[in-house]
């Protein structure tokens, strides 16, 4: 039997529903060395959750596989249940069917029980997801562990590489490193797990495992770090896939061990995209995936839309796990964990040298662009916790729309007008709140923008990202509060502003073109979660805006300056006027200069390796 994946159990309270339902007289024991689950009579436990069922259309679709056993390791007697359930779409009478149910008595921990499961459904509109009920029918009993294994032999040998990259994240780094390489099953099927430090903050000493390789570097950024890393796994002919993780994230060594297998019995090469699930509340779906520059009700063209698919979705509610049971196709997927085969690299390209942000939508586009929509798939039950990133600096809000337009522009979806319109919003947008900063890095970002693919191609990243730090630093009317924090939202807050009020708001941007005398000295409170900002209009004639962002540990403290706004605003007009002349000449510019950026000729230079053992790396061709 080839193992396919493994029934996990949590490893802590706080995320139990994740991967486990249990009654009263069922509870995960936690304090053994590996969590087990102990019962009493008529204990009952379901693998009804997000992590631990089994995705039928999934499987039916990018996989080999069609002959699939549940491997079970139980101590007493037990009645195992397997059920399906389907789409919600269906009514809820029809939505769960039983599969098979069995009773096995007098069983022992390393004795298996072996159930398989009913050929997977071929017809698409009676897939589901599929587990497993047990049912304790002794006055006690405990469950181990359960296996998901097929007799077939794999497509193909698969072969991973893990690429880490991090900056001053030592911890976050060092216990997913750790987590990685404490799975035994893994081990047998993982090559080398190879950490790109953009810091130069860890010691070869701190990963002394034969198969890590820590390489330190100085920071040329995320784009930077793992093209890094990528170029070293591609240097030798042992991997076939590379999967990249960032830093910042709690994972399960599950989530790789799957990527593996599904890589085995794969129809053909895929790019399997990890979900994101938010790491300050761990039940929510932050992310399944992205769909780029379109609507989310009809899919058209919206210039600079980003889709999150199923954001936000409750994984501890069963009933909206069966959302999840159909495919969909998606434009983008995070770094954050993404499995892709070394031919893509070699067929596509590397990574563009963004330095933080879009770089992964853009390997996605190329991708997307090459092989169509079946490539990449975002697997449910793949997934890993990540801070949300609306909680990110208004630093990240500099190569966030930067990149974007040079995203934009090399895949021939950038009008002019559209992107007056997204920089118009955006920078009116902060002028309200008084958030001079961010308003100064959208207008920096839209001049680097136009001065054309230079600026990746000669510029120093490192020497770069110093300059973006010290303007983020510049603004002295704008201050961070870390005590006297907010508990909850107030209740006037959720009120309606008028259409008098936002005109009076958006036409004297909030008391800038107003005298003096008209402006209060007092403070107002705005609440921001990732789907909701109180209205900008209460900040009118005020002199400080206090912002409080949900999920964060500070008080945004910002202070009227009318000089400073007025002045940000008549630039931002000038440049924009200005540049009208210049666009086309500059979109072709980025246009021509992606098959350059993408390049291993140009990342050598880029990553100063022309003088190291990758200097003759036998893969130099890669292509776009």
């Amino acid at each position: 039997m080839h193992i396919v994946g493994r029934t996990k159990l949590p490893k802590s309270a706080e995320v139990a529903k994740l991967y486990i339902q249990c009654n009263d007289k069922a509870a995960i024991d936690y304090s053994a060395e590996t969590p087990e689950v102990v019962f009493a009579l008529q204990g009952l436990i379901s693998t009804n959750s997000y992590f631990n069922s089994l995705y039928e259309t999934f499987y039916t679709k990018y996989t080999t596989l069609d002959r699939l056993f549940y491997l079970l390791h139980l101590e007493g007697d037990f009645q195992v249940s397997v059920y399906r359930e389907i789409s919600s779409r269906v009514s809820e009478a029809n939505c769960r069917q039983l599969l098979s149910r069995e009773k096995f008595l007098n069983c022992k921990i390393g004795k298996v029980i072996e159930i398989e499961l009913p050929g997977l459904q071929q017809i698409k509109t009676e897939r589901g997801r599929i587990y497993f009920e047990l049912e304790c029918l002794s006055q006690s009993g405990k469950f181990r562990e359960s296996f998901l294994a097929t007799p077939q032999l794999p497509e193909r040998e698969v072969s991973l590489a893990v690429v880490a990259c991090t900056f001053q994240k030592e911890a976050f780094i060092k216990r997913t490193i750790k987590t990685i390489l404490q799975d035994k099953l893994l081990q047998s099927k993982l090559i080398e797990v190879l950490i790109v430090d953009n810091a130069g903050t860890l010691s070869c000493s701190e990963f002394s495992d034969r198969k890590t390789k820590l390489i330190s570097q100085r920071n040329i950024g995320g784009s930077g770090g793992f093209t890094r890393g990528i170029v070293e796994a591609l240097s030798s002919n042992r991997n076939s896939h590379i999967l990249l993780l960032d830093d910042d994230i709690e994972l399960e060594s599950e989530a790789i061990y799957r990527v593996i297998t599904l890589n085995e019995y794969a129809k053909h090469d895929l790019v399997i995209a990890g979900s994101m699930l938010d790491l300050s509340q761990k039940h929510q779906l932050y992310e399944a995936g992205a769909l780029y520059n379109k609507a989310l009700h009809n899919r058209d063209f919206q210039a600079f839309n980003i889709v999150r698919l199923h954001h936000h979705l409750d994984l501890q509610n069963v009933s909206n796990l069966n959302l999840l049971v159909e495919t969909e196709p998606i434009d983008s997927a995070g770094f954050y964990f993404l499995s892709v085969p070394r031919t893509i690299f070699e067929s596509v390209g590397l990574l563009l040298p963004l330095f933080l942000k879009v770089d992964d939508t853009e390997f996605c586009l190329r991708i997307q662009a090459r092989y169509g929509n079946d490539v990449i798939v975002a697997f449910p039950g793949i997934a890993v916790w990540h801070e949300p990133f609306f909680a990110k600096s208004s630093i990240w809000n500099y190569y966030y729309y930067r990149n974007d337009s040079i995203v934009q522009a090399m895949h021939g979806t950038l009008r002019y007008a559209d992107a007056i319109a997204h920089f118009t919003k955006a920078i009116v947008s902060s002028l309200l709140v008084f958030d001079y900063k961010n308003a100064q890095m959208l207008i920096q970002a839209f001049e680097d923008y136009l001065q054309g693919a230079k600026i990746l191609q000669h510029a120093d990243p490192e020497q770069w990202h110093s300059q973006i730090v010290q303007l983020d630093r510049s603004c002295q009317t704008q201050h961070i509060q870390y005590h006297n924090l907010p508990s909850h939202r107030q209740t006037e807050q959720d009120s309606t502003a008028t259409f008098m009020e936002k005109l009076v708001s958006l036409l004297t941007l909030n008391g800038h073109f107003l005298p003096n005398v008209f402006t209060q000295d007092k403070d107002v409170l705005l609440w921001q979660t990732a789907e909701h900002a109180d209205r900008r209009s209460r900040a009118f004639r005020k002199k400080r805006i206090l912002i409080f962002k949900e999920g964060g540990q500070c008080l945004y403290r910002n202070e009227l300056d009318k000089s400073r706004g007025i002045k940000l605003l008549v630039r931002w007009i000038a440049i924009a006027l200005k540049s009208r002349i210049e666009w086309s000449k500059v979109t072709r510019e980025w246009q021509q200069a992606r098959r350059e950026l993408t390049s291993l000729q140009f990342w050598r230079r880029y990553l100063n390796l022309e003088k190291s053992g990758l200097e003759k790396s036998e893969h130099q061709d890669l292509v776009v």
